[in-house]
């Protein structure tokens, strides 16, 4: 990975850590442009410098989050890359939260800056292209990823589903993409097997419909489907910038792209959130798998401001012994969009076939609870209207 002419400032009350850092940036594409012992003293020089990267040690200031964030007010778009020893995970999580890109353990070695530089940096430009291109763009498609903290719910599930279900609208196209990398099952939930997956798709310079019509593999359905990679090695050479410049890419060919997100909160599973147009966030009624969302929640508000794009789905409600409605909505501070009854041996033996739940050769009885689905993810707003109190509930079934 490279980081062409990035200019670094840093903060860092240890004179001989600076130094250090100074002393390693010879043949790493990284240009020191300045230094400061206190964050007091290093705002104005920001304001002034704006760097590509600001290093900042726990002992150049005092409270951690609101210094992030009076970093960036400074320089907006600076990466900021907390450093510290011995520094806890609370405290880091907090910075994460206000805006930091990356962290870094002392002692840290020129390659590790490097390394940590260059992939805050990739992300930041990728996001640049991004509101770049739907700034010039008058047509894109939707994209929306659907996510669990908690494997077993049922994501590939519904986002198989829901893809089949948003083709079927009049002149609708949809693209399905699999980016749980290393044990995506949208291949086996509907019975689709590839040469070209991902890691293909991210080697090409130009996207064109041409290439779209050659790599992804089309369902009976309508659906196009780009499948994760066989081969586990691949997936450690995907970085997180390929991936957002191919999910913008393909923007223009389809109406909707359905991301299927691995349950890691891992930066590629952070960043397609954040961009995408509705984040459908998938729960069951059980303490457990509430409280993992509800982490999630808490821990990326202020980062991925998620709230407003955001659609809770409670998989098999309401389960034997299965918390309320109204408790699940207070617990997570959103409302509930949709409940999604459990037909577990139905869906089993569609999964088992490889169908989707609205091919009629799977005899279910879903097809209708999907479209339902469908329309709440094309529109929120429809459901919001219709709810006529606080908790908004399309009834769907699984």
């Amino acid at each position: 990975m490279s980081t062409p002419d990035a200019t670094l400032f840093v903060l860092d009350a240890d004179p001989q850590a600076t130094a250090a850092v100074r002393g390693g940036l010879a043949a790493s594409g990284l240009r020191l442009v300045g230094s400061e012992a206190r964050v007091e003293h290093a705002l104005d020089a920001l304001k002034a410098l704006h760097p590509d990267v600001v290093i900042l040690d726990v002992t150049a200031c005092g409270d951690l989050a609101s210094t992030v964030r009076a970093l960036l007010v400074a320089s907006s778009n600076s990466c900021v890359i907390v450093t510290g020893a011995g520094t806890s995970p609370h405290l880091m999580s907090r910075a994460v939260a206000a805006g930091a890109r990356g962290f870094l353990l002392k002692p840290y070695s020129p390659r590790e800056l490097f390394d940590t530089a260059a992939e805050a940096l990739g992300v930041a430009r990728a996001q640049v292209d991004v509101k770049s291109a739907r700034r010039t763009r008058s047509a894109s498609g939707k994209l929306l990823a659907v996510y669990s903290p908690k494997g077993g719910v049922g994501c590939t599930t519904i986002a198989t589903n829901l893809a089949v279900a948003l083709s079927a609208r009049p002149k609708t196209s949809v693209a399905l993409i699999d980016l749980d990398l290393q044990f995506g099952d949208v291949g086996a939930a509907l019975d689709l097997h590839s040469v070209n997956t991902v890691a293909e798709m991210l080697k090409v310079e130009a996207i064109t419909a041409e290439l779209i019509d050659e790599t992804f593999v089309r369902h009976e359905s309508g659906v196009r489907a780009l499948l994760a990679p066989d081969d586990l090695n691949v997936v450690d050479t995907i970085e997180t910038e390929q991936v957002l410049r191919l999910l913008e890419g393909i923007r223009p060919y389809f109406d909707y792209i359905v991301c299927d997100l691995w349950s890691s909160l891992d930066p590629l599973t952070k960043n397609v959130m954040r961009v995408a147009d509705r984040v459908l966030l998938v729960t069951t009624p059980e303490f457990p798998a509430l409280r993992d969302l509800q982490r999630v929640l808490n821990s990326t508000r202020a980062d991925l401001h998620l709230d407003h794009r955001t659609s809770v789905i409670v998989n098999r409600f309401p389960g034997k012994a299965g918390l309320p409605i109204a408790q699940m909505a207070k617990a997570l501070g959103l409302p509930i969009s949709a409940t999604i009854p459990s037909e577990g041996i139905t869906v089993t033996d569609a999964i088992n076939r490889g169908l989707s739940l609205l091919d009629s050769r799977a005899k279910v009885r879903l097809a209708r609870s999907y479209h339902q689905l469908a329309e709440l993810a094309a529109d929120p707003t429809k459901s919001d209207a219709s709810a006529g109190s606080e908790i908004s509930r399309v009834a769907v079934s699984r």
